[in-house]
């Protein structure tokens, strides 16, 4: 039997492993690390390595399925493609083009043609009601460079950094790695190399993680006090004068307004609040401001907390006054291999604020669309958050039909309680899913999807955040088996029967002829560095070393400037100083892990990925809180919220700060199978514990998901 190996990456998660693989007969039998690969060195993280069982295991859908009164059933892409778009035609000319919504998951980020014509077909039918998991638990990333102003040469790299600081992220496990943290492309030897060479690392995390153990500080922060910390480190660094003072004179503006708001954040209050000692913060702070170079960055920990917006800016704040920007003369790590070859100058670029204009919520007209650039032109999306309100309040532009693409609303959405009530009430749901996940149970129609192997790709999305000039085009490895689409051909087949015009640049999506995923790759990477069939006609990952983007001398005129006080952060900063309501009942606070073995809510039917996370996800507590609750490891535990409470299995772990609880995010069950719920087999769900309505975001509309108040209770075994 004869074996070919064909060179590929992983679409797992934002990592983009490279690997091979060896098909027989047309089947891949076997997927590695690509060991030739010059950027990764054979790297792989644990879930990618699962990509033959993900193919073909029993579960996996191999064609659309159509719910009836007796379950789902197949039926066939075009039959299903018909009746769907003729009930769309009626919504929308029942109830307007705002009926209409798509939320997008993390999956699907990882196909590339996606989002643009996904966002190109909501622009032909003229409707705002587009959602992407991106305003579900980092909003703030969106608007506050927007907000403070961008530097048109980019921050520091890891590569070249002499100390990053990294606020409730641990790259090392979740795969997640914005410019200027440690890198997805194998991230323990980077960071094991970087340390080598003479990195500094500050961890700010309630959790000791793999990262902090290899921190030269760690500060086990209490839980939603990261903008408080980052204050007093500000006020610290001014006081003492640490600031790059030609660049913030010359580049920034808001300084003395931000300096005298900060004399509230006293060591000894910042201390109090945040649990990390004075003598610490001073620390972190001077190990900071000497870099030279390097950046703090932020993950979902922080993020999804009560200041998100707060912390972003004061993040982007430390970097401005340390002068973390590369300057005239520097040459930039990665320009980016997929962008066009523009010159980069030393200056400020201020851009429209990513909020005010377009469509409002109908919820809370105070927000609405979020706006910012992206390599396929603006991208504008409404508040996650607030989508199931959407869909439950009646009235004009009341969402009927939702499209649900790589994602599981009823596990990941705030509120879900109240997730499962709207999902519910849509008149079409449709889910492209290779499962039938929580949500996909709930839909009218469910699409089977491509997977990794059976479709061409290419290291769009990573392509910034590589520390090198690198990129990798991954030709279909299989041949499809069964009545699969791609998720772009879901909005291709509806425009069609719409009779719409779907465009990404000059590139037809509904023509007459359809076009292949290179024509949609090739539309968007138009004018790039390296074009795409060069990389698709020489498989295997590329290092271009030639590719050398030295930064220009910006406009000795420009009146742009980074702003340190922009509207709305001396009312943040007033919030911050403000301590929490406290209820003695509420002990503990609630935050969300990461585990390696799985990405949210996927990855719990993968055989080894199971064995490994195990199958619930515990509450972890530090085993002196246990005892001092009288409680014991293993337990079943009720936790409870001011807004619900949820069963969970007590486990002890010395790594957990103590007043604080650890569980992974997007477990669990749908609510109405709590009857036959067994909660040391499926886990338990976290966001039953958060009001959507409640800890909202300025501006984004983002609900606190994290730093949540919570007591534990014992709970009797279920017999």
């Amino acid at each position: 039997m004869s074996t070919i190996t064909r060179k590929t990456f992983c679409r797992y998660c934002h990592a983009y492993c490279p690997m091979e693989v060896d098909v027989q007969n047309g089947r891949a039998v076997e997927v590695r690390p690509d060991r030739d690969n010059a950027l990764y060195g054979g790297y792989t993280c644990v879930k990618g390595r699962q990509l033959v069982e993900q193919m073909y295991q029993p579960e996996r859908l191999l064609s659309p399925q159509k719910r009836g009164p007796a379950g789902f059933a197949p039926i066939g892409s075009a039959a299903a493609l018909d009746e769907i778009a003729a009930t769309l035609r009626a919504i929308i000319e029942t109830h307007g083009p705002r009926a209409v919504a798509t939320y997008n998951g993390t999956y699907a980020f990882q196909n590339s043609a996606h989002l643009g014509v996904s966002r190109a077909f909501h622009d032909a039918i003229g409707s705002p009601s587009y959602y992407t998991s991106v305003t579900i638990d980092q909003p703030a990333k969106v608007f506050v460079g927007t907000r403070h102003g961008y530097w048109a040469a980019g921050g520091h790299s890891f590569s070249d950094a002499d100390v990053v600081m990294i606020i409730g992220n641990n790259p090392l496990v979740s795969q997640y790695a914005p410019p200027g943290s440690v890198p997805f492309a194998s991230p323990f030897e980077q960071l094991r190399q970087a340390k080598k060479r003479g990195l500094k690392v500050i961890a700010i995390d309630p959790r000791i993680t793999e990262l902090s153990r290899r921190a030269d500080l760690h500060l086990q922060i209490r839980p939603g006090e990261d903008a408080m910390l980052l204050a007093g480190m500000l006020r610290v660094l001014l006081d003492e004068g640490l600031q790059d003072h030609a660049f913030c004179a010359q580049h920034t503006r808001g300084l003395a307004a931000l300096h005298t708001r900060l004399a509230p954040f006293t060591l000894e209050r910042v201390a109090a609040r945040t649990d990390v000692p004075a003598e610490l913060i001073v620390q972190a702070t001077r190990l900071f401001a000497a870099g030279p170079r390097g950046s703090a960055v932020t993950g979902t920990g922080p993020e999804m907390g009560g200041d998100a917006n707060l912390t972003s800016h004061l993040v982007a704040c430390l970097n401005t006054l340390c002068g973390r920007y590369y300057r005239a003369g520097d040459r930039l790590p990665n320009p980016g291999v997929l962008a066009p070859p523009l010159p980069r100058f030393a200056q400020v670029l201020e851009v429209p604020l990513a909020w005010g204009r377009g469509a409002r919520s109908r919820i809370d007209p105070a927000l609405g669309e979020l706006m910012t650039a992206s390599m396929m032109g603006m991208v504008r999306e409404m508040p996650t958050n607030l989508l199931a309100d959407e869909i439950l309040l009646p009235g004009e532009g009341q969402v009927r039909a939702l499209l649900v693409i790589g994602g599981n609303p009823l596990m990941a959405f705030p509120n879900q309680e109240k997730t499962l009530r709207a999902l519910r009430n849509l008149d079409l749901l449709v889910c492209v899913d290779p499962y039938l996940s929580a949500t996909a149970r709930l839909a009218h129609y469910v699409f089977a999807p491509k997977m990794t192997l059976e479709r061409d790709d290419i290291t769009l999305m990573a392509d910034p955040w590589y520390e090198k000039p690198y990129s990798q085009y991954a030709e279909a490895v299989v041949a499809t088996d069964g009545d699969l689409i791609e998720e772009w051909e879901l909005y291709r087949g509806i425009g069609q029967r719409l009779g719409l015009d779907i465009r990404l640049g000059d590139t037809a999506v509904c023509g007459e002829t359809a076009p292949t995923k290179f024509d949609l790759l090739e539309a968007i990477t138009r004018g790039s560095r390296v074009p795409v069939s060069w990389l698709r006609d020489n498989p295997g990952g590329h290092v271009f070393a030639d590719i050398e983007v030295t930064v220009q001398p910006g406009d000795p005129a420009s009146t742009a400037r980074l702003d340190l006080f922009p509207e709305g952060v001396a009312d943040e900063l007033q919030e911050a100083l403000e301590p929490p309501p406290t209820d003695p009942r509420y002990t503990h606070r609630l935050i969300c892990s990461r585990s390696k073995y799985v990405l949210n809510s996927s990855g719990l039917n993968l055989t080894l990925l199971r064995e490994k996370s195990g199958t619930t996800n515990p509450a972890m507590l530090h085993p002196e809180d246990i005892h001092a609750l009288g409680l014991a490891d293993d337990q079943l535990v009720d936790v409870h919220s001011e807004h619900g409470s949820i069963p969970a299995v007590l486990r002890a772990d010395p790594r957990i700060k103590r007043g604080v609880i650890a569980m992974h995010h997007a477990w669990g069950v749908a609510p109405d199978d709590d009857t036959v719920m067994d909660v040391r087999s499926v886990g338990t769900n976290t966001n039953r514990l958060i009001d959507n309505s409640l800890h909202r975001q300025r501006y984004t509309g983002m609900t606190r998901q994290s730093a949540i108040p919570v007591y534990l209770s014992a709970r009797p075994e279920t017999p």
